[in-house]
Formats: structure tokens, sequence, C-alpha cells
């Protein structure tokens, strides 16, 4: 993997940042600790507020949705202040913007609490909802569909680029409000969904689902699959496996669908109207997958915040950086590491040079812990951490190789459908990652400079361990590792021991 050059966050930009967005559902404040190319969430809370509840009937905010809606703004303004925050970013949405009334709130709220709120258009949500997918994946390709309480926005992302977003008035509480008025759910999202920009493609592969209606059906989909992950960002689905689950939630009660969901009441009684949505944008895009992510406008302001060179920058290698300078003894050493163990994996793809790159950050950070608890406490973490750029497959993969890196291979106590997200010869390949990882990290002590004194390669049928005689590093905890590491590998164990330089 080249060297990138380094780029540097301004830390005057993202230093402890304060995230308040005023949805037509929901008020959520979130707060992101410091300056990084991947999120790091340091308070998230949310209110069900109700602000659009009937806008469709009325022409203006709800009247009990405004009052609590202040009520929160009085406690998540009240709360930030003694969290030193360098930014504090208000945003409203579809509510708002569509309301008679809007503007008049919004200078209420202004005047009364001292502050300025930024009333984003249909474009600049979607804009910021595809914003927020890039942060995750900086390269992706697709239609983001970004549903919230009153309205629906599209976008268009080809490799990482935003070229076309567009909002509809179709999210849950507007379907609401038209049904009152004698309009089938199937007639008006069709009528709506006609007058897609001609920019938007025909086809694609994935469509991104963005919003709280789409992580409600997410947590059904997994409990109905019985999924051994709990993760939502990143999780994959067919649309063929999925078709069954929308039937199940359509044909159901909210008590019903409580019963296998963590989410709220509130937002399981939106979920038919998101569904009949998202079954015309099946229908619309012809996608082979829906890809769920749990990043959306807020993740979506900061980023727009990043130059392009910050932008580029791979959010797993970025998170898994920020943790070895925090948590591991010998921060620095992950780098050293990957260039030293790479000469014996030859022809890793893209993903696995990044994936194995991220192991070789993460492998020293789980160092306080227990050491008879050290394997499950790896694998737990990075299985459940808040991780972009990453699948669940390579959540699975990084996780063995840490367990590995820590014993030899032993998957007692793991849910075995976990390791089923994985074929065996991926497996085997993350438990010899974390053998070598073992044996760098032993051989060296976790030190740079000793690391950098030893080399290890393939040579024929051997797997050759090279240190010189004068370092005295040679001893039965090397041999063993090394010996080890020929076994999974099914390859010779030689050491070489050197007098000259090298």
């Amino acid at each position: 993997m080249r060297k990138p050059k380094k780029k540097i966050i301004n830390r005057s930009i993202l230093s402890r940042t304060g995230i308040i967005d005023i949805g037509s559902n929901t008020v959520r404040l979130v707060v992101f600790e410091g300056a990084s190319r991947a999120p790091r969430y340091f308070y998230n809370e949310k209110a069900n507020c109700g602000l659009g509840i009937d806008l469709r009937q009325t022409g203006r905010l709800n009247p009990k949705g405004v009052k609590k809606t202040i009520q929160t703004l009085r406690r998540f303004i009240s709360i930030m202040s003694g969290m030193k925050l360098k930014q504090v970013h208000f945003v409203a949405t579809a509510a708002v913007r569509d309301a008679a009334d809007g503007f008049q709130f919004v200078s209420q709220i202004e005047r009364q609490f001292r502050i300025k709120i930024w009333v984003v258009s249909g474009e600049e949500e979607g804009i910021l909802a595809a914003s927020g997918v890039l942060m995750g994946w900086p390269e992706a390709s697709g239609i983001v569909c970004d549903i919230g309480g009153s309205s629906l926005e599209l976008a268009h992302l080809r490799n990482g680029l935003i070229h076309k977003s567009q909002s509809f008035q179709l999210g849950p509480l507007a379907l609401n409000d038209f049904n009152r008025f004698g309009n089938t759910n199937a007639v008006y999202i069709e009528e709506n969904l006609s007058v897609t920009k001609q920019e938007f493609p025909d086809s694609v592969q994935d469509l991104f689902l963005v919003g709280g209606c789409w992580r409600a059906l997410a947590r059904i989909h997994m409990s109905r699959k019985d999924y051994p992950l709990k993760v939502l960002q990143g999780y994959r689905v067919s649309v063929q496996s999925l078709n069954d689950t929308l039937g199940f939630v359509l044909s159901s009660k909210t008590r019903t669908l409580s019963k296998i969901s963590s989410s709220s009441r509130e937002r399981l009684e939106l979920l038919p109207n998101a569904i009949c949505v998202l079954k015309a944008l099946i229908y619309r895009f012809k996608p082979e997958n829906v890809v769920f992510s749990g990043y959306g406008i807020r993740e979506g302001v900061c980023y727009k915040q990043f130059s392009p060179g910050i932008r580029q920058m791979h959010p797993l290698l970025e998170a898994c950086k920020y943790l070895e300078t925090n948590r591991a003894r010998f921060p620095g050493f992950g780098e050293v590491l990957y260039g030293w163990l790479r000469p014996i994996f030859a022809n890793l793809t893209r993903n696995e040079e990044t994936l194995y790159l991220a192991a070789c950050y993460l492998h020293d950070t789980i160092w306080q812990a227990h050491p008879d608890y050290r394997p499950q406490v790896c694998f737990e973490t990075v299985t459940g951490a808040n991780l972009g750029g990453i699948d669940h497959e390579g959540r699975v993969f990084l996780a063995l190789s840490l367990m590995s890196r820590y014993k030899t291979a032993n998957f007692k106590g793991i849910n075995e459908d976990i390791l089923e997200l994985l074929d065996e010869k991926t497996i085997g390949k993350a438990m010899i990652l974390g053998a070598v990882m073992r044996l760098g990290s032993m051989l060296s002590v976790a030190v740079s400079s000793n690391l950098k004194k030893t080399r290890i390669f393939l040579q024929e049928n051997n797997i050759c361990l090279c240190l010189k005689e004068k370092d005295y590093f040679l001893g039965e905890a090397v041999e063993k590792r090394l010996n080890h590491l020929g076994y999974l590998m099914g390859l010779n164990p030689k050491i070489i021991l050197e007098r000259d330089t090298f």
C-alpha cells in the first residue's frame, strides 16, 4: 500500500462540535469529539417532538410539537454550555421550511436562545445526507435515500461525488396527512417520483438508506433473520432478502413490531408509510442491494467542513490510528508492524491492504484488559465499534485477526453465526495475520526500532525470520510464535542469525 501524503485536519474546525437537528418528527443533539475523519460521538440524545404532524392539513407547525421543541432546545442548549464546544450548528429541515409559520418559529427561537438556525432547502438536505454517506464510504456509488418525518431526499453518488439531489414530500407524516385527504399512498408516491430529474440513473447496484425509519427496518430484519451483529452502519441486504421483511411489517401491528425491535413506538407507527416509499424506490431504481447508513445529515455537516484532501482519507484507517494514538503502549508501531509483515502477504487486494493495516493499528489497543479476557474483548470491541469504511465481513475479519493476535485459533465463546459471515479461507487469513502480528509484537516488545532490526520473508517452502546475532532477540517465545505461524501457513519455520548488518 502506497503511503499517503500526510494530511492534517484543522482542529479549530471540529474540536468538540455540537449539532442540533430540528426535524419534522424528532429533535436530536449530537456532539462529535475532536477533529477526525471518522466521527466519534461524545454525546447523543433525541426527543420525539412531532413538529410536522398534521402539517399538510393545517399548513402550520404542530402546536404541541412547537412547545415540546422549545422545551427540548432549552435542555440541549443548557447541557451544551458545560461541554466547551468550539462550534454548534442548528439545522432545521422539511417541517420548518414548508410551514407557513416556519419563519416565525425560527425567528422566535433565535431571539429566545440567541442562536442562528440554518433552515436547509430540500436540495441542501439531500446533499448533507449524501455527505454523511461519504463520511463512511468515500468512494460510494448509488442512490442515497434520506427519509425524515415530512420529506424524502434523493441524491445520486458516483465514485464519491454528489451529482444530483432532489426533495419530495414523501415523509411518513406527509403521507399520513394525504391519506386523510382520500389519496392512496401508492398513487401519491408514484406521482411524486415520476418527476425524478433525468440526471438520476435508471438502475443502480446500491440504495443507501439514511434515516430513523430505515434504521428501525434494519433492526426488524436483523431480528427476523437472527443476524449475529447488531451494528447498523454498513448492514447490506439484498433486495430479494428484504422483500419478506417488508411484507411482514406491512401486515403487522405496532405492538408486534415492538417485541422484536428496540425502536420507539412513534417510529414504528411511521414505518409502514416509509416501506411504501421504499418499495416504490426499489421499483424505480432496480437496486440489487440496500445498504443501511448510520451516518446522515449531522455527519454530513461535519463532512462538508473538510477539504477535498481530508475527504479522501480512509475513515477506517483514521479511526484505527486514533485508537492506537490514545490506547496503545507505543503509538506509531502499527505502521512499522505493517511494513514489517507485508513481505509475506503477496497479491493483497486494495480492501485487504486496508484491513491488514487497520489490524496493525489496533493490535495493541486492548493491552489493558486482563490477559485472560483480551481475545474476547478484542472480538467484541471490533464487531461492535463505531467504524466507517468497513462492511460487516470486514469487521469479523478484523475481530478474528486481533483475537488471534492474543491466542491460538480457538473459537470457544464466539457465536458460530458470526463466523458464518466469512468463508473458511478468509478465517484462515485472519488467523495468520493475527499470528504474525503476535510474533512481531512479542519479538520487539512493540518498539519500532527493535522491529526494524529484524526481517520476515518467504523463501521456497520456508517462513524465514532473520535476526542479528548481536541483538539477542532470539528466545523460546520467539521460536514458539514462529513455529505456530509456520503451522498456520503450511510452511517450515526457519530462523536466520546474521553476524553482519543487513
